[in-house]
């Protein structure tokens, strides 16, 4: 896994590596500046007319130490300075008093002038690509004035855009994207990933990420960051123990407890989620007009009969208790409605069931405004909202929590006790200490009805597995995702929800091919 860090946090291990270890600055900013021409270089190799925008601070200082090395290499290269060199970073001006020594082509662009940004980008100055080393990390405010009026410029140059470290106009820290902000084509990133390089929306201007080593140690990244960017050698090796002698008993029994009148497709598509995603046994519980439903749509199977109210939702638990001996994980909230007879139900699942636990959907929904119920569960618990329903459980606008979903992952796990799934582009899987993972899999493919009871099924059947509810949610919601990836290349549009259980085992195959070197 990758760690990803916020601005302070990266900021801390650049301190921590100049101060504590002895490396001098200088020599983080001349790493840094290699590493960004190898990666300009392997993306555009052909490119050989390069323009450098530079501002005042050591991302502008970059951009100034990488301008020598392109020069060195036979590149044609022109630096257009927006800042008073005055202003400049101590390194900033080091690397300035270099590039003058070095004979660059560099003009100082007057401070509110645009006009030489302008012309560099037309006629026959036009370069192959553009350097924005304009900014760095921490902008705390949105972009305004003349960089505003450059990004707006680049935006509409068509030429392609290589970002140091992050776009600017973005906050490393943060997804949003406050305002205005240069939308790049690969961003060179230096030490570790950032926030605004993992989600959206921040990370749809940031294009490919390349991230460099500069000589800051791993363990000084590490040891500050509290979020994780998962990649499919880490879900390989997180996958079930799936021995060669086992049996129907030996991987575990599911109880699904789903499906409302009319929404009985949601219980059978998590079922045959479940059925894919290796749990041994599968039960589902559903009221008993929505049996036949069921049945006739997964036959590997069983079903429970619920008592149904007038509405044919689950009228109460009715004899789910009596079944509990038998139950290795229970997974319950596609279509159960929110009726009283669904809470319930829900509330005797928290109460009685005794083992791992995961809500979904109308599940989650019961619960609005009182995470914290969740307390009285004896057993892991999983959580796996969207984000109105993370809203809901929260108490707070869903614009809230889609503005920063991070950190309502975080608070809600905090509050709940529970492993929350926040379900999403780049999913993000939170847990009750504050640490945080980023699905990089899957994307609109999985944008229709029914996905997520996929993910209900498939979650439910690996804790039905033994894995314990973190280890779990990663799993799931990479295959989830990749699946949906696979699925795009039949269905352009979207996956239907139907044919993702067999997608989830040709992502499952994907990550236990064997390693051909060996």
């Amino acid at each position: 896994m990758l760690p990803v860090v916020d601005n302070d946090a990266i900021r801390e291990a650049d301190r921590h590596t100049i101060e504590d270890l002895g490396v001098p600055s200088l020599v983080l900013m001349e790493n840094a500046a290699t590493g960004l021409v190898d990666a300009v270089r392997e993306k555009f190799p052909a490119a050989r007319h390069i323009l450098i925008l530079c501002g005042p601070g050591n991302n502008g200082g970059d951009g100034l130490a990488a301008a020598r090395h392109f020069a060195n290499g036979g590149h044609r290269v022109r630096i257009l300075l927006l800042a008073d060199p005055n202003d400049l970073s101590r390194d900033a001006a080091k690397n300035l008093e270099l590039a003058r020594a070095f004979a660059l082509d560099l003009t100082i662009v007057p401070n509110d002038d645009i006009e030489n940004v302008r012309s560099a980008l037309q006629g026959p100055t036009r370069p192959d690509i553009v350097i924005d080393a304009l900014l760095g990390t921490g902008l705390a405010r949105p972009l305004g004035g003349r960089l505003a009026r450059v990004s707006e410029m680049l935006g509409e140059a068509g030429i392609p855009i290589v970002a140091v470290d992050v776009p600017t106009g973005l906050n490393g820290s943060r997804a949003q994207i406050p305002g205005p902000a240069v939308h790049a084509d690969l961003t060179v990133t230096f030490g570790a990933l950032k926030i605004c390089h993992t989600l959206p929306p921040a990370c749809e201007l940031c294009g490919e990420i390349a991230v460099v080593d500069i000589g800051i140690p791993p363990s000084a990244v590490e040891s500050n960051s509290s979020t994780w960017w998962v990649e499919a050698e880490d879900i390989a090796l997180m996958l079930p123990n799936r021995a060669a002698a086992g049996h129907k008993g030996t991987f575990g029994h599911l109880l699904l407890v789903a499906g409302a009148k009319g929404r009985g497709g949601a219980a059978a598509m998590a079922a045959k989620a479940a059925v894919a995603g290796g749990s041994g046994l599968v039960t589902v519980a559903v009221p008993d007009p929505v049996l036949s439903v069921v049945d006739g749509a997964c036959l590997e199977a069983m079903t429970l009969a619920l008592p149904a109210d007038g509405d044919s939702e689950a009228a109460g638990p009715g004899s789910l208790q009596e079944v509990f001996p038998r139950m290795s994980a229970v997974a319950a909230g596609p279509g159960l409605g929110t009726n009283g007879g669904a809470r319930e139900t829900v509330m005797m699942l928290i109460d009685d069931w005794v083992g791992p636990l995961l809500l979904d959907a109308d599940g989650i929904n019961l619960l609005s405004g009182h995470p914290e119920r969740l307390a009285h569960h004896n057993g892991p618990t999983v959580l796996t909202p969207h984000p109105g329903e993370l809203g809901r459980l929260l108490d707070r606008p869903t614009s809230e929590v889609i503005d920063d979903r991070l950190a309502a992952a975080r608070e809600a796990a905090k509050r709940s006790g529970a492993v929350v799934v926040a379900k999403g582009y780049r999913t993000i899987i939170a847990d009750p200490e504050g640490r945080a993972w980023i699905i990089p899999t899957g994307d609109h493919h999985l944008g229709t009805g029914g996905s997520g009871d996929v993910l209900t099924g498939l979650l439910g059947a690996l804790l039905a597995q033994g894995l314990d509810p973190a280890r779990a949610a990663l799993v799931g919601c990479w295959l989830h995702g990749r699946a949906g990836e696979l699925g795009g290349e039949s269905w352009p549009a979207a996956v239907p929800a139907s044919e993702l259980p067999s997608l989830v085992a040709a992502a499952w195959s994907e990550l236990e091919q064997p390693d051909e070197s060996q």
